[in-house]
C-alpha cells in the first residue's frame, strides 16, 4: 500500500484571506497570545506532519534499494533497463523504463505501470506478482477486499494464493489433558507455533474448491444460506451428482452458473438435461434451465461461514428476511450461457462482470470507495466516468490502483483481467525475487526453520476430513465480522454439540464470539432469524451456544431444536455469565448421497 510523501496542514485561524489582507487581523494576531490548548495542538499537527513525511522519506528510500538490489541479483542497472526498455520496444512509451527510475521512486508521486512491471519481469526472470508487491500492490489484496464488500448479487471469489512465499500464523496443539468437550475455547486446545510459510500447508493433492459469497439479493436458499455468507463447492461432486435422483440430491445446495451470473440453492432434475431452481423460502422464480446450453451446475456446497452481525454496526442481526432482487422475482428465460473471452476483450469481460454483478456505474463507484476505506489510498476510488470509459475503450487503465479497484468490485481474477490483454502472471518470470528484497520478509527464512512444525492430533485431524482452510481469507474474517482484530481466544471448538439449540448453529464446527457483547436482550424478536446467539459459561465449566434474554438478573435459554428442550433459567453471574455474542458460525452442510 502506497501513500503521500507528504501532508499539509492549513492553519484553522486563517483560512479565507492572509493578515497583509486584512490590518485589524494581523494587528490582533501580533498582540493576541495564542491559548495554551491550541499551540499544544498545532505543535502535534506539525509533529505528526514531519513524522509522517519522514516515514514516507525511509519508506521510498527503502523501496529505492529493493529494486537496485534486485537487479544487481541480475547483474543489471537501471541504465541497461532503461535502455533495453527503448530498444525492446520503440515508440511504445508505455513500457519505457525512466532514466531517473530512482528519483521518481524517492519523490513518493510516482507508481509504475503494469506494462513497466512487464518489462522489469521481463529482465529479471522474477515472477510479475512479486515485482507488484515490491512496488505496495500485493495480488492477494483484492481477494482480501472482494471478500467483505457487501454486493446484490452472488459471486465468485479469487481464491488463488499469488505469493505462496508469504508466512501466516500456525499453530500445535497443547499436550491433552482430558477428552475435547463438545463445545471448548480453541485457545485450551491449540497455541501458536509461529509463522508458517503457506507454501509448506498446502498438499500437493489438494481439492480445488470454489468459493462463493451470497448476495443480498439473491439468496434462494434462505434461511439454510445467509445473504453475506461465504460458502465452500466441491466441483469433483458436480459430474456424479448429474446421475442422481432427486431424491438423493433433495437436501444438497448447489453452485449453479447461467448467464446472469451466479446462485445458489436447490435444484430439480428433469431427465439428465434439464434442471429448475428451487428456492427454499422466498418468492423466487422457478426458472428451468439446459444443462450446457443455459447453465453447469458447479458442484454441491459442502461448508458455509456465517455472518450473523451486520459489519457496519456489530449488532443488527443478519438473519432478518433479505431483500429480492425484482429480476429474479419474476419468471425470466434464460439465455445461452458463454464462457470465458478471448484475449483483447478486455471491454467485453468488465461489462460481462459487471452486469453479473447487479451493479450499475453509480453502484460500482460507491463499492470503489469501499476498496479505497479499505486500502487506505483514495487512488482505488473510480468514478462513475471512468468505469463507464473503461468499457468503451480497450486499454489498461494508466494506475495499478484502478485495475485492482475493477477486480475487487466486478469479481474479476486479477489474472484473468490481465489474461484479456496477453499478459500473464508467470510467463517471462520463473522465479521469485529473494526474500530479502521482497516486503516484510526479514528473518522469515529463519523463523520458518525454528518453527516448522508437522501438524498432528486435533488440527490434523480437521485438516484430514475437512481439507485445506481458504488460506486467501485469512485478512478477511474480523472485517466480515465488523470486529477490529481477532485472537485464537475469540475462535470456539462446537462440533460435538449432541442437538443444536438453534437451527443456525446445525452443523456447526466453530463459532467466534465477540466477547465485549456480554448483554442479551430482554425480550425474544418477533422472528427465530432475528434472535441474537451467545455464549454462556457455566459454573460446571460447561459451554452453551443459545438464543437467550437476560431478565431481572436470570438468564433465560430459549432452545430452538427439533425435540423438545426445556427451556433453562440461570441466575446470572452465579450460575452461569455470558461470555459474548456469536458473530459468525463455521458449519457443514448436508451433501448429496
Amino acid at each position: 500500500m502506497r501513500f503521500s510523501a507528504s501532508k499539509t496542514f492549513t492553519s484553522p485561524i486563517v483560512s479565507g484571506a492572509s493578515a497583509e489582507c486584512v490590518p485589524s487581523l494581523a494587528l490582533s494576531m501580533s498582540r493576541r497570545k495564542r491559548p495554551a490548548s491550541q499551540t499544544s495542538r498545532a505543535s502535534a499537527r506539525a509533529s505528526s506532519a514531519a513524522e509522517t513525511s519522514e516515514f514516507a522519506s525511509q519508506r521510498n528510500e527503502r523501496l529505492v534499494e529493493s529494486v537496485r538490489g534486485i537487479l544487481a541479483t541480475r547483474n543489471l542497472t537501471l541504465y541497461e533497463v532503461a535502455a533495453r526498455s527503448r530498444s525492446d520496444y520503440p515508440g511504445r512509451p508505455r513500457y519505457h523504463i525512466p532514466a531517473n527510475l530512482y528519483f521518481r521512486l524517492r519523490s513518493g508521486n510516482w507508481t509504475p505501470t503494469l506494462y513497466q512491471l512487464s518489462v522489469l519481469r521481463k529482465m529479471s526472470e522474477y515472477h510479475l506478482a512479486d515485482w507488484l508487491s515490491v512496488f505496495g500492490f500485493p495480488p492477494d489484496a483484492i481477494s482480501r477486499v472482494q471478500a467483505t464488500l457487501r454486493r446484490p448479487r452472488t459471486i465468485l471469489l479469487d481464491s488463488t494464493l499469488y505469493d505462496p512465499g508469504a508466512s501466516v500464523t500456525w499453530f500445535r496443539e497443547r499436550q491433552a489433558k482430558r477428552a475435547i468437550p463438545s463445545v471448548l475455547a480453541l485457545s485450551e486446545i491449540l497455541e501458536r507455533s509461529g509463522p508458517q510459510l503457506l507454501s509448506s500447508l498446502l498438499p500437493a493433492d489438494s481439492p480445488k474448491y470454489v468459493y462463493a459469497k451470497i448476495g443480498m439479493q439473491d439468496a434462494l436458499a434462505f434461511p439454510d444460506l445467509l445473504p453475506g455468507g461465504i460458502v465452500r463447492v466441491n466441483p469433483q461432486l458436480a459430474t456424479p451428482l448429474a446421475r442422481g435422483t432427486n431424491d438423493a440430491n433433495a437436501n444438497a445446495i448447489f453452485l449453479v452458473e447461467h448467464q446472469g451470473g451466479y446462485c445458489c440453492c436447490r435444484l430439480h432434475y428433469e431427465k439428465t438435461d434439464r434442471i429448475t431452481l428451487l428456492p427454499t423460502q422466498l418468492p423466487f422464480a422457478n426458472v428451468e434451465f439446459r444443462l450446457g446450453a443455459e447453465a453447469r451446475v458447479i458442484g454441491p456446497v459442502d461448508l458455509e461461514f456465517r455472518v450473523l452481525v451486520d459489519p457496519e454496526t456489530t449488532r443488527t442481526p443478519r438473519c432478518s428476511l433479505p431483500e429480492i432482487a425484482p429480476d429474479l422475482a419474476r419468471l425470466w428465460t434464460p439465455e445461452p450461457l458463454r464462457l470465458g473471452t478471448s484475449d483483447g476483450q478486455f471491454t467485453a469481460l468488465l461489462r460481462n462482470a459487471r452486469l453479473r454483478s447487479g451493479l450499475s456505474f453509480h453502484d460500482a463507484s460507491e463499492l470503489s470507495r469501499s476498496v479505497a476505506s479499505v486500502l487506505g489510498d483514495e487512488r482505488y476510488f473510480t468514478s462513475q466516468a471512468s468505469l463507464s470509459d473503461y468499457e468503451a475503450r480497450n486499454s489498461l487503465p494508466r494506475h495499478i490502483h484502478k485495475l485492482f479497484t475493477l477486480c475487487a468490485i466486478y469479481a474479476i481474477p486479477f489474472f484473468k483481467l490481465l489474461d484479456s490483454f496477453g499478459l500473464s502472471l508467470h510467463e517471462g518470470g520463473t522465479v521469485p525475487i529473494p526474500d530479502q528484497w521482497m516486503p516484510q520478509a526479514d528473518l522469515l527464512v529463519e523463523i520458518q526453520q525454528k518453527y516448522a512444525t508437522r501438524t498432528r492430533g486435533f488440527l490434523g485431524q480437521l485438516l484430514a476430513q475437512y481439507g485445506t482452510p481458504p488460506f486467501f481469507l485469512r485478512d478477511s474474517i474480523a472485517a466480515l465480522l465488523g470486529l477490529s482484530e481477532l485472537s485464537l481466544q475469540d475462535f470456539f471448538w462446537a462440533g460435538g454439540q449432541p442437538a443444536a439449540l438453534h437451527p443456525v448453529l446445525t452443523g456447526a464446527l466453530f463459532v467466534v464470539v465477540n466477547r465485549k457483547r456480554r448483554t442479551p436482550p430482554a425480550f425474544l424478536r418477533k422472528s427465530l432469524w432475528d434472535r441474537p446467539l451467545y455464549l454462556l459459561a457455566r459454573r460446571n465449566g460447561s459451554l452453551v451456544l443459545a438464543s437467550c434474554t437476560l431478565q431481572d438478573h436470570l438468564i433465560v435459554v430459549h432452545p430452538h431444536a427439533g425435540n423438545f428442550v426445556r427451556p433453562e433459567r440461570l441466575q446470572n453471574h452465579a450460575d452461569a455469565e455470558v461470555v459474548g455474542q456469536i458473530v459468525g458460525v463455521l458449519r457443514t452442510l448436508s451433501s448429496p448421497t
